[in-house]
């Protein structure tokens, strides 16, 4: 089955349906590899873990699958646990057990062989400090867990706060083996600027929920980390910049227009125009780049912008979920006479579909318009997104930040960056799945443009 609503994220992510299949890692504080065997019965997923050094073979667990894509696998006799998001080309967590705790990313057998270098990440020794940080969100009282990365000797710094884009994210905003934040932050840092990046709420070390909350709850986390560094000592109050990614960039709308005394945001691959829009141009584009039949992508479209529409004309999720049922049944009735779908498939897409678009962060999304937030930024812009980005086209939401950013005094920089993707790769193919194949985590086109902007509004 095709169900496209798995795109239906404007996260850089892409997310599977099932972590059924084997998965391979390395714990690197044991060097042991484990392998994850995970099947499903008629009702539950079941899993088995091998030890091959330890010529341990399909060891008996329990695997727990959770919302947002996120599963737990525990061996509660000797206290393993793994906690992570699974991807339709990986799985990455938070191992622990005893006193390790660690970052892992399984991967299916073949891709893990073939894994590309990441010549980006940095090594030590490091040119500045690291402190690993919590702070709270006074709102929801619950800690946010960080890395502030800090020049030597510093004094009243210049400070940015790094925003990921949506999907679980760690403060690396680690995707696919690349770890973009961490990249951007070592090279930030040794500029001379502190640099704040932080795992999402109900992720790795963070605590609060991450399930139930929407774009206006990141922007919450977001503003909670720029009251933290206006209460250090070390840190210029009156200059700090917000960087964000994706869903990170509208965010950084939300906080811009919020802020008066924020010096600047940096859109990265962030929208000007509203979610229903956003998505309709990401599953086509994504679709296309999959090879999708035109047929099948006409009926998806068609699909997809109904329940679009419906969302938006919403006045709650409960009346929405009533409209989405009536939809997704007339149209499943359409995908199975076109063979898109078989016949027993029709109830799960329906109950897919409702549970996609029904959750509380993409029902928001769909409804949310940037417009009013964009018009009321009182600080300095800088917009950055890729042309050969298919998640945040470049031609449309370059021409609504042009379109709404006010008129006054403060630096507005709005660019297309030839050649580079969502992630800001410079890429060939440049369809989701190559992601994970360049070995570019960030290119250095786009880390020039955020030194320029900064050098610029704060020299």
């Amino acid at each position: 089955m095709k169900l496209f609503f798995l795109f239906l994220s404007i996260s850089m992510t892409s997310l599977a349906q099932s972590p059924c299949g084997d998965w391979y890692a390395t714990l690197k504080a044991a060097d042991l590899q484990l392998v994850f065997h995970i099947t499903k019965d008629k009702k539950n997923h079941k899993v088995t873990i091998d030890s091959p050094k330890q010529k341990a073979f399909d060891i008996p667990a329990e695997i727990s699958l959770l919302k947002g894509n996120r599963l737990k696998v525990e061996m509660k006799n000797i206290g393993f646990i793994f906690e992570g998001v699974y991807y339709t080309d990986s799985i990455a967590g938070v191992f622990q057990q005893g006193a390790i705790v660690e970052n892992m990313t399984f991967y299916k057998e073949a891709q893990q062989n073939n894994k590309p270098k990441r010549p980006q990440n940095p090594k030590p020794p490091f040119s500045y400090d690291i402190e690993e940080v919590k702070f709270m969100n006074l709102q929801d009282s619950f800690y946010l867990a960080g890395t502030l990365t800090l020049p030597k000797n510093n004094n009243q710094t210049p400070a940015i706060v790094l925003i990921s884009g949506s999907g679980p994210q760690n403060r690396d905003e680690e995707i696919m083996g690349h770890k973009p934040f961490l990249v951007l932050a070592d090279y930030l840092t040794s500029l001379g600027y502190a640099v704040l990046r932080y795992d999402d709420r109900g992720t790795h070390a963070s605590g609060g929920d991450y399930a139930s909350a929407t774009t206006l709850d990141f922007a919450l986390d977001g503003e909670s980390a720029i009251e933290y560094l206006k209460g250090r000592d070390d840190i210029d109050s009156n200059k700090i910049v917000v960087i964000g990614h994706s869903e990170g960039g509208l965010i950084c709308n939300i906080l811009g227009a919020r802020i008066k005394n924020l010096s600047g945001i940096v859109s990265l691959a962030g929208t000007s125009i509203r979610g229903d829009s956003i998505l309709q141009i990401q599953t086509r584009l994504i679709s296309e780049s999959n090879n999708t039949s035109e047929q099948e992508l006409e009926i998806t479209q068609n699909y997809n912008r109904e329940i679009f529409n419906a969302i938006v004309k919403s006045l709650s999720i409960s009346q929405a979920k009533i409209e989405l049922e009536k939809i997704s049944k007339r149209w499943t009735k359409v995908m199975y006479k076109n063979d898109i779908i078989k016949r027993n498939e029709k109830k799960e897409v329906i109950k897919s579909v409702s549970e996609t678009m029904l959750n509380p962060w993409m029902y928001e999304f769909v409804k949310y318009s940037p417009s009013e937030d964009i018009k009321n930024l009182d600080c300095h812009v800088l917009v950055l997104i890729g042309s050969r980005d298919i998640q945040v086209t470049s031609k449309e939401n370059i021409e609504g930040y042009k379109k709404l950013l006010p008129k006054n005094r403060k630096l507005q920089t709005v660019k297309e960056l030839k050649g580079l993707n969502h992630l800001f790769q410079k890429c060939s193919l440049c369809t989701v799945s190559e992601y994970g194949q360049l070995e570019e985590t960030f290119s250095m086109d786009a880390m020039e443009e955020i030194r320029d902007f900064l050098q610029e509004i704060w020299n």
